[in-house]
């Protein structure tokens, strides 16, 4: 008896690694000829003002920090201003309203001034991403509606980060298994700027005053260079750190091998709805 429930386990057990979820990450890698890279930021920088950038996180992220280097304050026109993705056009300003809310210290909605939704933007680190638990969703605070504005005021010396769209891509399918499905990791294609299939710009319009008279024009160019497909145990290694400042104890974190402002990566189920071994 004790045999066939052993076995019985056993074969259970087998079953639920079989059918645990293997997730594939398609990385892709971006340039830019009118932005620098520095730190751990895509950087454009002119007499007025400094534009900083880190595409890295699922979907891409075109939030960006504005640095106002001049003694007078700016006013960035978002109505004059555009996220364009393959030459189609979205407004960062659309008379939108938005509930902003906090939990726990993660502030959680829309963004044009705060910090909301950049998790460890600008860090360098690139740990494996966690979801919002329970126990920090119970530290739900009241919820204040906010109007996206029409221009961003940034103030002399200052910076704001502005944080509206993903970048969200589709998935390059190549048709090719061992590319699409890689045991380990696979190239799926290299471009030039001419045979890129995601082109991105992010036009900003600004002014010394709140108005649209003697408005100057930012337009960063990004293009996606290259395009890789990884298995989920091969994107990650991980590190032991120490719980807390004053403890000696440690834990096993998660970190990205590859990342960095110029990259980003989508996921998607390895195994889809194909059915083929290993």
């Amino acid at each position: 008896m004790r045999m066939k429930q052993f076995i019985w386990m056993a074969a259970a057990a087998a079953a639920l690694v079989s059918c645990s979820p293997k997730i594939g990450y398609q990385v892709y890698e971006v340039r830019s000829h009118d932005l620098t890279q520095e730190k751990n930021a895509m950087v454009f920088e002119n007499e007025d003002c400094k534009v900083s950038y880190n595409l890295w996180g699922n979907g891409g992220s075109m939030a960006f920090i504005f640095e106002n280097k001049t003694d007078r304050d700016i006013f960035i026109d978002m109505t004059q201003s555009f996220f364009i993705k393959n030459g189609a056009a979205f407004d960062y300003y659309a008379d939108r309203t938005y509930e902003a809310r906090s939990y726990a210290g993660i502030s959680a909605g829309y963004s044009v001034s705060g910090y909301t939704r950049l998790y460890n933007y600008f860090t360098g680190v690139y740990r494996a991403p966690a979801a919002l638990s329970l126990k920090e969703s119970a530290g739900l605070s009241n919820a204040v509606t906010v109007r996206e504005p029409e221009y961003v005021c940034i103030p002399a010396k200052s910076h704001k980060i502005i944080s509206v769209y993903e970048i969200a891509p589709s998935r390059i399918i190549t048709c090719d298994k061992q590319k699409d499905y890689p045991n380990r990791t696979s190239v799926v294609n290299t471009y030039s700027e001419d045979n890129t299939p995601l082109r991105l710009n992010n036009r900003i319009a600004y002014s010394f005053e709140e108005s649209n008279k003697s408005l100057k024009h930012i337009d960063n160019t990004f293009w996606v260079s290259s395009v890789q497909n990884f298995r989920d145990k091969w994107i990650f290694e991980e590190k032991k750190e120490n719980v807390g400042c004053y403890t000696d104890v440690k834990k096993k974190v998660k970190y990205f091998k590859v990342g960095g402002p110029n990259h980003f990566y989508i996921t998607y189920d390895w195994k889809s709805a194909m059915s083929f071994s290993e």
